[in-house]
């Protein structure tokens, strides 16, 4: 560094939009680490710094990769222009003071003296060294082979019977190839004759007259009769086509339309009393086998009885076709009935028995199982057998086909070693409760009830679910240092959890209690936050067996819980305090404890049965935070997804508590409240990633293309629609596996609503709108398919499926005439405007479970009505809250309405007990 003294300089400084070749960082007005930020904030490939801690010129000088330009005072630091040929300029020199001045990389202006800098005198610089990454988390990179996931082949579809018997089946025949090709289109055999016509064609068929004379009536759903007694039993599989993953649980056959008309003209025609001859004489000659002891071949002819209803397609117009192998089907189907009375199906009961036993007897366990799940649909008769003769491999494969309760399922695959399709099953159905009870109470092996009692943990850890984890483990010795972490995990997470953990401490590890005194102390500190202290009390008054750390905890609790009670600050009921009291188990506590008097607690008011409505106003403040998306936790908490600066963890108070920086334009959440799923729309696909709100950890789970999905899940299973299929997610592993899904529903599905307990998705095929009703627990089955005669915009998805013609129309008074049409009847209600006197106001609705959101918008705020709907009374509104102006959106959550605008403000509403919580984004 050399200094050149001169005369003062006019304009020391550039000022206005300049073409900057780079900054210079004083160390008198800026420390170290202020330079270090400003370096890293111009920084570019390209650049280039040096450090200068000697002579009168001290500080940090950036030279930029090319001019940029920028406004001079908002630089940062001293902008450098270049003047000439050489040298970087403080300011802008006039020519009469550049005169003699010899050359320099850099001048300064110092006090109004020029000051020359060479940047050989300088210390080079790296920035990347000033860069701390100790506090930030980092994340393995996006593969993007799983972009979008490759759903995995169909594990749990259940097996062929084929693959089951292996060589005891002999190969398949030629005719049945020729049968399968013309179901799947190709309608020709070799001799040129199309499925139809060989069909129609049967000269035994008594039916086939009908069908000759009206073919329409067969509307294209050929099939040949494959009779039974009464319904039920085996036949076509009549769910819908399956995807990968998990299998579907089949659906209600519903009759076929075609066998009701022709039935009806069988009837006009005379003709039923042909069929009706013809199947009597078949029965007939079935029951003649039966007797002369041709077993055998009886059981070729023989008819299903004691199938379900729910199975049957309708009236069977033919005779049924010769068996050509006796082996019980793998998968539960529908088939045509051949209506007889309860005589007779006695007494194929009893004929079916007796074969049973007699092949028992004899050895033929297939044909024996055949007789008990295909003749008498004692399919879990069957199941039973075959394990009685160590086959639990094929039990399992069959209960899968057969659609057998999941705890039935679990078991079995347990029984039969397949330990991985058994969670699977399991994780589907959230079974894992019941399956365990059933392997523990029928005497299962201890190494596979441990097991299962592991894979259950697991499960509800990552459901968020971690003092329920820790349950579910403890009877295995070897999961104990599992549990111990699980416990942490809960100790570590919101006040009220932490207390329930305290709890389970106590009465699972109380030798580790005494370091929690300092806990324990500030529990029973009746000056703080009451919320906590009855958590704990919950906790305690819930505990079957007493010890010495928890009578400790209970004595200690105890006085502040009774004062809390008396102040309205818990709602103990007087069992729980009088528990508490004996878990205690003091002498001197219970002579100074008076009598409970306990004051009356205010009955709750369920929000949808509320005769008067519930009145709330939000205050107009608006946050400078622009949330996308929000969602209420426990303990008064909240989440909130703000696109790509991430999510945010709020208090009671609109305080920030913690920030996950994952970019999320919508949320998910748990219902352990514990968990949450971020997702933001990247072009045609959607990015989701993983949150664990107790341990705060961040899990990237890839992208994939998402056309409908739930809001909520239980922190593992998650419903989503993709690729025209509707798809249930394992969204705890970065694996995104596949545990249910269900495809091609004839025709593009237009909209989806996710509820509780149960998942609509509306359909437009070719001619026909349907809605699919599908019912979420227990396990997963359809409930109903239902075409509907309205158009795919304007249908409002209820699981009823009859809410209809739903307007708003503008009233006398300003307001709205709220009116829909509901289980028959029609209800109207009108609603007061948030500005009365100023002429109509817009309106818009919000459809919820139990009833609607209304909003009547003013020009500065606007009212919210909550009208529920009812079976028998009219419509009634059940709230009216007074809002500000602002974009509206509702959550339905387990036992909350939250409701949020795009300025930071929420409310959440208890709908058990009408209880409302508001807060401000700060």
């Amino acid at each position: 560094m050399s200094e050149t003294p001169s005369a003062q300089v006019r304009y020391p400084v550039w000022r206005g939009r300049q073409a900057v070749a780079g900054l210079w960082l004083p160390a008198d007005l800026l420390d170290a680490r202020q330079r270090s930020e400003r370096l890293l904030r111009w920084w570019a490939p390209g650049c280039r710094a040096w450090r200068f801690d000697r002579g009168s010129a001290r500080g940090d000088l950036l030279r930029f990769e090319a001019e940029r330009a920028l406004e001079c005072e908002r630089a940062g630091g001293t902008p450098l222009c270049r003047i000439g040929a050489h040298g970087l300029y403080a300011g802008p020199l006039r020519a009469s003071e550049r005169e003699g001045l010899a050359l320099a990389d850099v001048r300064l202006v110092l006090g109004g003296q020029l000051v020359a800098l060479d940047v050989a005198e300088g210390e080079v610089l790296d920035p990347s060294l000033a860069i701390d990454l100790d506090d930030y988390a980092l994340h393995d990179t996006f593969v993007c082979d799983r972009a979008v996931p490759k759903l995995a082949p169909d594990r749990l579809g259940g097996k062929s019977v084929r693959a089951l018997l292996g060589d005891r089946v002999a190969p398949p025949s030629r005719e049945r190839e020729r049968f399968l090709r013309a179901l799947s289109g190709d309608a020709s055999d070799e001799s040129g004759a199309s499925f139809r016509e060989r069909l129609t064609g049967a000269r035994d068929n008594a039916a086939a007259w009908l069908l000759g004379r009206f073919p329409g009536l067969l509307g294209g759903a050929g099939g040949a009769d494959s009779g039974r007694v009464g319904g039920g039993g085996s036949g076509a599989n009549a769910s819908a086509q399956r995807g990968a993953g998990v299998s579907a649980r089949a659906r209600a056959a519903r009759p076929q339309r075609w066998r009701e008309a022709l039935a009806r003209m069988a009837a006009a025609s005379g003709a039923a009393r042909l069929i009706g001859m013809r199947q009597g004489a078949y029965l007939r000659r079935l029951m003649e086998q039966f007797d002369r002891g041709d077993i055998m071949e009886a059981l070729r002819h023989a008819l299903p009885v004691d199938g379900e209803a729910m199975r049957s397609l309708g009236q069977a117009f033919g005779l049924p076709q010769r068996r050509d192998r006796l082996t019980p089907s793998a998968r539960l189907g529908a088939g045509a009935s051949i209506g007889v009375g309860e005589d007779v199906r006695e007494l194929l009961r009893q004929r079916y028995r007796r074969a049973f036993e007699r092949l028992d007897r004899e050895g033929r366990i297939d044909e024996a199982v055949f007789v008990l799940a295909e003749l008498l649909n004692a399919r879990q008769e069957a199941l039973d057998y075959l394990l009685g003769h160590d086959r639990a491999a094929q039990a399992a494969e069959l209960a899968l086909g057969w659609d057998m309760p999941a705890d039935t399922i679990v078991r079995l695959l347990m029984l039969a070693g397949d330990r991985e399709r058994a969670v699977l099953v399991a994780r589907r159905d959230n079974a894992f409760a019941a399956a365990v009870a059933i392997l523990e109470g029928q005497g299962g092996r201890r190494e596979d009830v441990l097991a299962l009692r592991r894979e259950w943990g697991h499960a509800l850890a990552a459901q968020g679910h971690w003092l329920e984890a820790v349950d579910a483990v403890w009877s295995d010795p070897d999961a104990h240092e599992q549990a111990a972490r699980w416990l942490l995990a809960a100790e570590a997470g919101g006040a009220e959890l932490s207390a329930r953990a305290l709890v389970r401490r106590a009465a699972l590890l109380p030798d580790t209690l005494e370091h929690y005194a300092a806990r324990i102390a500030e529990l029973c500190d009746g000056d703080t936050a009451a919320a906590p202290r009855e958590a704990l009390g919950l906790a305690l008054a819930a505990c079957k067996n007493g010890g010495p750390a928890l009578a400790r905890i209970a004595a200690g609790a105890l006085p502040a819980l009774a004062a809390d009670r008396a102040g309205g600050a818990n709602a103990l009921e007087r069992m729980q305090l009088d528990s508490i009291r004996r878990l205690a188990a003091d002498p001197w506590l219970n002579a100074d404890l008076p009598d409970w008097g306990l004051p009356p607690m205010p009955p709750a008011l369920p929000l949808w049965n509320r005769t008067a409505p519930l009145v709330a106003r939000l205050e107009t403040g608006a946050s400078a935070h622009r949330p996308l998306d929000m969602a209420a936790l426990g303990e008064g908490r909240w989440l909130a997804a703000f696109g790509e600066a991430g999510v945010a963890v709020y208090d009671a108070a609109g305080r920030c508590l913690r920030r996950y920086a994952v970019p999320a334009q919508r949320l998910v959440i748990g219902d352990s409240g514990e968990v949450a799923l971020a997702l933001v729309q990247r072009d045609s696909v959607w990015r989701i990633a993983r949150l664990d709100l107790t341990r705060h950890e961040i899990l990237d789970l890839g992208a994939m293309p998402l056309q409908f999905f739930a809001d909520r899940f239980d922190g593992i299973a998650w419903s989503v629609v993709s690729d025209q299929r509707i798809v249930v997610l394992d969204a705890s592993s970065a694996a995104l596996d596949v545990l249910w899904s269900v495809g091609d529903l004839g025709g593009a599905m237009v909209q989806a609503r996710f509820l509780r307990h149960d998942e609509l998705f509306l359909v437009a095929g070719q001619g026909a709108t349907t809605v699919w009703h599908y019912r979420c627990a227990p396990g997963r089955s359809l409930v109903s398919r239902e075409a509907v005669e309205i158009s795919p915009d304007t249908l409002l998805l209820d699981p009823h499926r009859s809410v209809t013609d739903v307007t708003a129309d503008a009233n006398a008074e300003g307001g709205v005439r709220f009116s829909f049409r509901f289980a028959g009847r029609s209800s109207a209600i009108d609603l007061d405007p948030p500005e009365p006197g100023t002429g109509e106001c817009d309106s818009s609705l919000i459809p919820l479970t139990q009833g609607f959101a209304v909003l009547l918008h003013g020009s500065y705020r606007m009212n919210l009505y909550l009208v529920a709907r009812g079976n028998q009374a009219a419509a009634r509104c059940v709230a009216r809250i007074d809002w500000p102006q602002a974009p509206l959106r509702a959550r339905e959550q387990d036992g909350r309405l939250v409701l949020f605008d795009d300025q930071g403000r929420a409310m959440a509403i208890d709908t058990n007990s009408s209880r409302t919580r508001a807060v401000q984004l700060q």
